[in-house]
């Protein structure tokens, strides 16, 4: 499905049809082919470093707590944020409330150091996604750190109660050995003979393909990708459930009149808009801004100019970027926002669930 509206030019920062095109096939509008001297330099790098890791020359090992790593090989937007969320709730149910708590790198934050997100003033100081996470499931303690291994130990010393941590990405962070991990695919997988070719910045892989064989679980998230002779692997698709007015966790609440204007700052907007069609929501327009953009009140003057001199009353966008754009527009603003949620469907959940089960049965109380 080819979205056919237009990003209107008095938003500065919005990127172009042509831009999203590119971003669309390969996560960014800046990789390609012509990368291919680089990105040969950069697998063999890469090779090396897990070499070393494997031979036992770099230290890796278990966190203080029982983890699950859930992360991919690709650029953003195989939707790892919500398999975080979903997976944190089905494990919550067999553990516990609070028995589950989740740690992210924060990407994006203002600061460095270990924080529960619970504590922060504002997203900035831990980044739009664990954020986010915390507001939709106040039950599991959020916290971030890069260094995951030293995080984990502050986690089980400050919250004694968590018996197991779900990790928002990692894979990549060989310092830490999870106990199970679990990699999202959105796209086809290249063999092991061209892999080297599809890595960064020739390619949108940012790690080699051939590492998606050493997780315990994949996670195939479009069709047509992932490797399908694997017994391992489960299908799942995120999809819209409604769309709600701006601090209302109500997914009942009344339907969206006329026409929006859709802004989005994630890896794949043309999955959102997508999910708002198939939702029946009419989008009159749409401003897609480069993933985790920080938005300014600029740029929600442009917006609602916009949407005043054309009719437009509302303003839809996802809920990792109403985390952002809470700071950034008035109280009259906020009342014409309206929030797209999604959720994941299993293909198989009774296969997700009981593999969380038998994790969980071997874990301490």
């Amino acid at each position: 499905m080819d979205p056919k509206v237009h990003v209107p030019p008095q938003f500065p920062g919005a990127t172009s049809d042509a831009s999203r095109a590119r971003a669309s096939r390969h996560g960014s509008a800046w990789i390609g082919p012509w990368f291919l001297p680089l990105a040969a330099l950069w697998s063999l790098l890469l090779a090396f470093r897990h070499l070393l890791y494997d031979l036992g020359l770099l230290t890796s090992q278990t966190g203080a707590l029982p983890t699950l790593v859930v992360g991919n090989a690709e650029l953003g937007g195989t939707g790892k944020t919500p398999h975080v969320l979903d997976l944190t709730r089905r494990l919550e149910s067999l553990l516990g409330t609070g028995a589950v708590g989740i740690l992210s790198r924060g990407y994006g934050r203002t600061t460095q150091d270990f924080q529960w997100v619970s504590q922060a003033p504002s997203w900035q100081e831990v980044g739009d996604e664990p954020w986010m996470m915390q507001s939709l499931l106040p039950s599991a303690p959020v916290a971030v750190g890069a260094d995951r291994v030293r995080a984990l130990q502050r986690m089980a010393a400050d919250r004694p109660e968590l018996r197991a941590v779900v990790l928002d990405d990692g894979l990549q962070h060989r310092a830490l050995r999870p106990d199970l991990s679990i990699g999202l695919v959105s796209r086809p997988v290249p063999s092991r003979a061209t892999g080297w070719a599809n890595v960064l910045p020739a390619g949108p892989w940012r790690d080699l393909p051939g590492r998606l064989q050493r997780w315990d679980r994949l996670v195939i998230t479009r069709p047509g990708a992932g490797a399908r002779e694997r017994d391992s692997f489960w299908d799942s698709r995120t999809r819209g459930i409604s769309v709600r007015p701006m601090g209302s966790l109500d997914h009942t609440a009344p339907r969206l009149d006329g026409t929006c204007l859709l802004v989005t700052g994630v890896a794949q907007p043309h999955r959102v808009w997508e999910s708002a069609v198939e939702l029946g929501v009419e989008v009159a327009a749409r401003a897609h801004y480069p993933d985790h953009h920080a938005f300014s009140e600029g740029d929600a003057e442009g917006w609602f100019s916009w949407m005043q001199a054309n009719g437009v009353k509302s303003l839809l966008t996802t809920e990792k970027d109403a985390a952002r754009l809470s700071t950034v527009l008035t109280p009259t603003q906020r009342e014409a926002l309206w929030v797209l949620p999604v959720e994941i469907c299993w293909d198989r959940p009774e296969l997700v669930d009981d593999f969380l089960k038998s994790w969980a049965q071997t874990l301490p109380s």
